[in-house]
């Protein structure tokens, strides 16, 4: 990563230097296709073939009318879920950050995710199909490829690559900030916890409860860390990219965490499947099955975010014990602060006490599931069975 980091900050200046204006979108199409190439060429026919049967089903799909537009809507979304799963499933091995490799192509699950939110929005007719250059501008952009943060087409078609010093100045610190978090605070925390993690049964149970503490904050550290560099090093390069993370860790409940962590990852769940999933429920159930209707959207959401991560049982249990988790926010917890003398829900909302109170269970809770990322699902219930049976 680094030789490749500091490729691209060498490769900087002369991009400003020497690329007319016009150029500059299409040079960093290539650059990026070549920088791809050289960590695998087959990245190369890959992208080139998605960005083109994109381009081509965007503009059958916007050609279309009513039902008509579900034709070549379905058979991208089906070209590109066979792509995941076979990425998935032909690795050596499941992967939810980018420094843990294991793939067999880098960066598909991003390439997946955001070539299947266009499509959705032009069947939807909410943007307009993109042109190749552009789409291609979009998908291969490096900085943003291999781990987010993820935008959408119209937000990145909007912009152009235009020099601004304070801006890129701004990116190099912001590059930075993402080593230190990714190389150092998480790559320590990491050596500290999985040892632990590989054999529980060596280890005393606050031990095995701190390790679980540590691993939560090393995959904190190593993904925003990488968002860091990959907003920092679009700054450099004159692009102005989402934010991914906002204090999860220090949000009062689920909901709240996960609103502000993954943040363009956890928009697309909610746009993409949360919203219409519970928006059917709610047509055929009217308001008396808001609870059914946020249930359900929650668990469908959840379980594919485990996916997302990798093709396993463990990470469809930690999916889904998110998912309940925000069940429980949203339904169970609403609906018992309206059962509850008022004086005592208006002091959780709003005083310190409770807010602290809420940290720290929703951190204990995040981290309690965390193992199930780490290791199979029964090293995992071996693993609390050690931290909570005597």
């Amino acid at each position: 990563m680094l030789l490749g980091l500091l490729a691209a900050l060498a490769f900087a200046p002369i991009f400003w230097l020497t690329v007319p204006q016009r150029w500059r979108r299409e040079t960093l199409t290539a650059a990026s296709l070549v920088a791809l190439g050289c960590y695998d060429y087959r990245l190369v026919p890959l992208l080139l073939i998605v960005c083109t049967a994109l381009v081509l089903l965007m503009r059958a799909a916007a050609a279309r009318r009513g039902r008509a537009r579900l034709l070549p809507t379905a058979l991208g979304l089906a070209g590109l879920a066979a792509l995941f799963f076979w990425n998935k499933l032909a690795g050596h091995g499941s992967s939810v950050l980018a420094s843990q490799g294991a793939l067999v192509f880098l960066g598909v699950s991003y390439l997946v995710v955001k070539a299947s939110g266009a499509l959705i929005d032009v069947h939807r007719g909410a943007i307009e199909p993109g042109g190749f250059r552009e789409v291609a501008a979009w998908i291969t952009f490096l900085p943003a490829y291999p781990s987010g943060p993820m935008e959408t087409l119209p937000y990145f078609r909007s912009q152009w690559p235009t020099f601004d010093r304070a801006r890129a100045f701004g990116g190099l610190e912001r590059i930075l900030f993402g080593l230190v978090k990714s190389l150092l605070v998480a790559y320590y925390l990491g050596l500290w916890a999985a040892p632990i993690i590989a054999a529980p049964q060596q280890f005393r149970r606050t031990t095995l409860l701190l390790a679980l503490y540590a691993s939560s904050l090393r995959f904190y550290f190593d993904f925003a860390g990488y968002s860091d560099i990959a907003i920092g090093l679009s700054a450099v390069f004159g692009y102005d990219i989402s934010e991914n993370f906002d204090r999860p860790f220090l949000r009062r409940n689920l909901v709240q965490l996960w609103q502000n962590w993954h943040i363009t990852l956890t928009r697309w769940l909610r746009t993409y499947l949360f919203v219409p999933v519970s928006r059917r429920i709610l047509r055929r159930t009217g308001a008396r099955g808001d609870r059914v209707a946020i249930a359900a959207g929650q668990i469908v959401a959840m379980t594919v975010c485990g996916l997302w991560h990798g093709v396993a049982w463990n990470f469809i249990v930690w999916g889904l014990l998110h998912a309940v988790g925000l069940i429980w926010v949203g339904v169970v917890a609403r609906d018992l602060g309206r059962r509850l003398p008022p004086g005592l829900t208006t002091w959780w909302r709003r005083s310190a006490v409770g807010y602290g109170l809420g940290t720290v269970l929703t951190f204990n809770y995040f981290s309690l599931a965390i193992i199930f990322v780490a290791v199979d699902v029964r090293s995992a219930l071996h693993y609390l069975a050690r931290l909570f049976v005597p």
